[in-house]
């Protein structure tokens, strides 16, 4: 039997090949898979932070988005100080890639893409269409891309992170106003300037931008063109009715609203890496992304023996790039290429903690958002971890792996041990410190009071009274232990005690005063020195 005959592409197309999981390096390279950190994708290390109940929107799965997202539209269009007519939505800027391909490209046409090599989709998707594809760089793109139809410019460059000036962007879209210039931006936010202030004076160029990079929602998968509106009408023609699911698109205009981002941290961070680089006699090019190039000869070599540890790159033929993560887990990096870094101002923490029976890692910053990705494999424990850290202000990614097939008693002593070593980390010298915090929180008919003390003088005292066995997947008798080796691990005194007549409302009681309390401690008290009990410094 005959299958149907594809559509042909050139002998030059090669798709887009996903990298890895973390699994995959874990199970190639002999490693716990939660030893692994990912340098490679370019996303920030923890989730943005949903500024509106998700709730209502997931009641609502049986309908189909609201139609034309006026909301959306609105919010994106404020954002970057554009009118909403102004916007095409796509689920990513990958699909709005795909989206200009398919408007402006097609059999007999070219795309020039600028600064090979660079974001492999511009080249995909117009090949797709059927249009041939040729390199140039910005300079040479008037005449190299002669006959182009779509010139595609990322800006920041990915991988190199460069910067084009705008004013040269302008003057390329006026030398070739029957070319589209698409312009993506999708690390803009890092430190470039954006190209929709002059959208109206060069209608023929249209801006790409994500919510996957500094707003932390690549999983939601939304994207935003800016254009003129004739461009915009265009493209809507071809693009999906619904490209967005509705919980994405209520999260995301909340976002847009209201921006709470990380950028400058990040660039912080970024810059501190990279002089800690080129004090090393690294080559490590200025980055106006969330990432940095290291420019190395035998790249493929270095990339293997820092995979070998666990530390995944992105590979290019001109070297390896890696995303600016957490102080901590970049140290981790630095110190693999045998770099020693100035101190970051930001207190963080990284444990990768491997057993017979488990395999943890922590990686905590202190004075966050309160945001946390958790995996654990218990259920319950998660939750309760993700209560700690956002009541403690705890930017939190704690990944586990462990013996569940028996119990969970191996799992949980060790995730708040390691979760302990973090935060004793991230204290570091505990000098400035208040010291002593406290906190009681109601929770419905329970109520649970944790008070604590950073001086270095481990002990713990730990109170739950609970009238059952288990939630869910944990077994409420190991709590007390855990929060004793927490306490222990972190080198500070803990007493918490919480009671109802509900287990769970008792445990998120806890928890949730144990993250208020530690906040409480950690903020600064405005001095260099531990706070003694006796009052005096």
């Amino acid at each position: 039997m005959m299958s149907p005959t594809p559509r042909p592409l050139p002998d030059s197309f090669a798709a887009y090949i996903w990298t890895e999981t973390a699994q995959d390096v874990a199970r190639r390279r002999g490693l716990d898979p939660a030893a692994v950190i990912r340098f490679d994708a370019n996303v920030p290390p923890l989730p943005g932070v949903p500024r509106i109940p998700i709730g209502e929107s997931f009641a609502r799965l049986n309908e189909y988005p609201p139609g034309g997202y006026r909301e959306l539209h609105a919010a994106a269009a404020s954002y970057v100080g554009t009118r909403p007519e102004q916007i095409v939505l796509g689920a990513g800027s990958d699909s709005l890639i795909h989206l200009v391909a398919r408007t402006y490209l097609g059999v007999g046409r070219t795309a020039a893409v600028v600064d090979l090599p660079t974001y492999s989709l511009y080249g995909i998707a117009s090949q797709i269409e059927g249009g041939e594809v040729v390199g140039c760089s910005l300079e040479d793109a008037p005449e190299a891309a002669a006959q182009a139809a779509v010139i595609w410019i990322c800006n920041p460059h990915n991988p190199t992170g460069s910067v084009y000036r705008c004013e040269d962007i302008v003057a390329l879209a006026k030398r070739r106003p029957e070319s589209l210039v698409a312009i993506d931006e999708a690390y803009v936010e890092y430190g470039a300037e954006s190209m929709v202030p002059y959208l109206d004076e060069v209608p023929n160029c249209i801006v790409l931008r994500t919510l996957s990079k500094a707003f932390g929602f690549a999983a939601l998968r939304v994207g935003y063109a800016v254009c003129a509106p004739e461009v915009a009408s265009e493209l809507r023609k071809r693009s999906e009715p619904a490209p967005i699911s509705s919980p994405s698109a209520r999260i995301v205009a909340a976002a847009l609203r209201e921006p709470r981002l990380d950028v400058e941290e990040t660039v912080q961070e970024r810059s501190r890496v990279r002089e800690a680089l080129l004090a090393a006699g690294y080559d490590c090019p200025p980055s106006a992304g969330n990432f940095l190039l290291l420019r190395v000869e035998k790249a493929d070599q270095l990339a293997d023996e820092l995979e070998a540890k666990g530390l995944v790159l992105r590979r290019y033929r001109n070297g390896l790039r890696f995303t600016v993560r957490l102080p901590a887990e970049n140290d981790r990096l630095l110190e693999a290429l045998g770099v020693a870094a100035a101190p970051s101002a930001r207190r963080t923490g990284l444990v990768v903690r491997t057993t017979a029976e488990t395999g943890v890692r922590v990686s905590l910053a202190l004075d966050g958002q309160g945001r946390a990705r958790i995996d654990t494999g218990v259920g319950f424990l998660d939750h309760l971890l993700t209560l700690f850290a956002f009541h403690g202000g705890i930017d939190l990614e704690l990944l586990a792996g462990g013996d569940l097939e028996v119990d969970e008693h191996h799992t949980v002593e060790d995730v708040l041990a390691a979760l302990g070593e973090a935060l004793a980390q991230a204290l570091g010298a505990r000098t400035g410190l208040s010291r002593y915090g406290s906190a009681t929180v109601p929770m419905d008919e329970a109520s649970g009071t944790a008070a604590v003390d950073l001086g270095s003088r481990p002990h713990a005292e730990v109170a739950l009274a609970f009238t059952g066995d288990r939630v869910g997947g944990l077994a409420l008798s190991l709590l007390p232990h855990a929060l004793e080796r927490f306490a222990m691990q972190g080198r500070f005194t803990l007493h918490v005690e919480a009671s109802g007549k509900d287990d769970h409302h008792v445990a998120e009681a806890a928890f949730k005063a144990l993250g208020r309390a530690l906040a409480g401690a950690c903020a600064s008290a405005g001095t260099q020195a531990i706070t003694s009990t006796k009052g005096e410094a």
